[in-house]
């Protein structure tokens, strides 16, 4: 390099540092027309015009730094970046690949790597990725993540939960791989109430000391704030529709904190049910914790829980003199400052239960949830076992859910009924490698491939005609469908479920209890059996069951917006004054 050049480099340095892209910009261009084949300024120039969004010239001088500096994996990796930005999935995959092959310990390409093969859900792909960079670093932190993750997604629980421990093993603390092994440990087949609720206590206990944030009385209206990234299309934003457009606004000032990175048309329509909507994705845990405290909230309702992109670090910090966690998640939350747990009597029936959360656990005198059928459901249609001659069962939930005694019990049910089929369908069976092992699990259970049907997400217009070939729907256990399950009864299809001994295995018999259809609950894996050999006997009643499940679920309590609306609210007035009660005499 020339002192010419070397001198443009420096000055090019400072440029940039003092915030002078143009000037910086300038003095690579000035090396590049001497020496063509200067790396540095290459790559330095195709980053900046990248960060600048000019990313045609990026490209142009990114590839040639590529092609100048081919065992370079920082340049394949940024041109990776460079690729992602210009929605170019495939040849940034490629880029992320050969960084890793240069390098398998470079964790930012392995990050990179791992959200581009989520979103497409190539599992498979994954957890291969995941085990090569394990075998050239065994403590690679991202690297176990990235495993767990997968396998979790494919239903492979207990090699994720194996996973998230070795990642807690090298960085004792990591949020996202300590809140994913508590939502494991609700899948677990065979995790007891107790041994999941320790975990989430040994979770609590190692969050800081909240700041008291005492309540009073002020006359006003009460303000509530609803804190969730998921009021979107999924369970969440379509469960609180009915719930958000029923508030008295006479009587309570709702504020809603959309954490949706993304938001779409149910967002929309929720925030068209909401005097006042912030969008807080760009908040770190600090900020939200700032803004809630600002804007003076009565009561902070948390509606995620442990899943993803949770908010829990700002609740355990009290952002309000009352804190509630509801609907979003299954069991407690394990947040010393989280006040209450909201739920009800056929989900947690007894002060057993109630024992079993750090939180004080609120019974609503009726379900406490409501379903607000979305526009685009289709006409149900008629039995598809008139046709087929057989019944077809179906399950639309995740694979997480369905762990080996799932699949035990209803190869059982199809041994039991042999010309009975079954239809899966859930966004990790659009992997080749996953609908592959699923197929093998069955057949080593005595179920031929020829009676299954295995299907990835398509497009949810699909998704819902997939009912009208549905007989029954079979549960999964011990964490059951919840928004799986109102959707089938709405399409017509009963749900067979297995009860079990806490909030996650009682769901489907809360649902198909508030529509008159406990014939459909069992308390025993034999009963189970038994029950779908009885239906299959009984196709009549099948028919008369799928002819009139829009008018039960229509009539029932689940329909009841207005009223799930009013007992919330009596449960909020209820809390606050307790709150205000233990301020005024402490």
């Amino acid at each position: 390099m020339s002192k010419k050049s070397d001198k443009l480099m420096q000055q090019a340095e400072q440029a940039q540092k003092s915030g002078n892209r143009e000037q910086a910009r300038l003095c690579y261009e000035k090396v590049l027309a001497k020496e063509p084949r200067h790396l540095d300024a290459r790559y330095l120039l195709g980053s900046l015009l990248a960060e600048q969004g000019r990313l045609v010239e990026a490209r142009a001088h990114l590839e040639e730094a590529a092609r100048l500096a081919p065992t370079s994996p920082y340049i394949q990796n940024n041109l990776g970046n460079l690729y992602l930005l210009s929605a170019q999935n495939e040849l940034a995959e490629r880029a992320y690949m050969r960084a890793l092959q240069l390098q398998p310990r470079m964790t930012e390409a392995l990050v990179n790597l791992r959200s581009l093969l989520s979103k497409r859900g190539a599992l498979t792909e994954s957890i291969a990725t995941a085990e090569r960079a394990l075998a050239a670093a065994p403590d690679m932190l991202e690297a176990h993540v990235m495993l767990a993750n997968a396998c979790r997604d494919s239903g492979r629980i207990e090699q994720a939960i194996e996973h998230y421990r070795r990642a807690l093993e090298i960085q004792a603390g990591h949020a996202p791989a300590a809140t994913s092994l508590l939502m494991c440990m609700n899948y677990h087949p065979t995790a007891t109430v107790d041994e999941v609720r320790i975990e989430h206590l040994a979770w609590g206990a190692r969050l800081p000391e909240p700041l008291p944030r005492p309540a009073r009385e002020h006359g006003k209206r009460l303000r509530i704030g609803y804190v969730s990234p998921d009021l979107v299309r999924h369970p969440v934003g379509y469960l609180m529709e009915a719930l958000l457009a029923s508030h008295d606004r006479e009587h309570f000032d709702v504020h809603v904190y959309s954490d949706a990175l993304a938001e779409d048309d149910v967002t929309a329509r929720l925030r068209g049910h909401c005097e006042h909507w912030h969008n807080v994705a760009a908040l770190d845990d600090d900020a939200l914790t700032a803004v809630l405290r600002s804007d003076a909230l009565d009561i902070a309702v948390d509606l995620a829980g442990h899943t993803a992109q949770h908010r829990l670090a700002v609740f355990a910090r009290r952002v309000a003199p009352v804190q509630a966690s509801y609907l979003g998640y299954c069991t407690t939350t394990g947040v010393p400052a989280m006040d209450y747990a909201i739920s009800d009597a056929d989900l947690d029936p007894t002060e057993a239960d109630a024992a079993y959360y750090t939180e004080r656990v609120w019974r609503l005198p009726r379900p406490s949830f409501a379903f607000n059928p979305d526009a685009d459901f289709p006409e149900v249609g008629p039995l598809p076992a008139l046709e087929a001659g057989h019944l077809i069962f179906g399950s639309f939930n995740n694979l997480s859910k369905i762990s080996g005694p799932v699949l035990d019990l209803w190869a059982e049910v199809l041994r039991a009924i042999p010309d009975a089929g079954l239809l899966m369908q859930a966004r990790a069976l659009g992997d080749e490698g996953v609908r592959e092992r699923i197929q093998g699990q069955f057949e080593d259970r005595g179920v031929p491939p020829e009676r299954l049907v295995l299907t990835g997400f398509s497009s949810l217009s699909a998704h819902l005609k997939l009912f009208n070939h549905i007989d029954v729907c079979l549960d999964t256990f011990p964490w059951n469908g919840h928004m799986t399950t109102l959707d089938s009864l709405w399409m017509g299809v009963p749900v067979l479920t297995l009860a079990g001994d806490r909030r996650a295995a009682r769901m489907g018999a809360a649902v198909l209890h508030a529509v008159g259809l406990d014939d459909f609950v069992t308390r025993t894996p034999s009963d189970f059996v038994e029950r779908a050999v009885a239906l299959d006997k009984d196709r009549a009643y099948l028919g008369t069951i799928r002819a009139d499940l829009r008018r039960r679920l229509t009539a029932s309590a689940l329909a009841d917006g207005a009223g799930l609306a009013r007992e919330m609210e009596a449960a909020f007035r209820q809390m606050h004054a307790a709150a205000v009660s233990a301020a005024s005499s402490s």
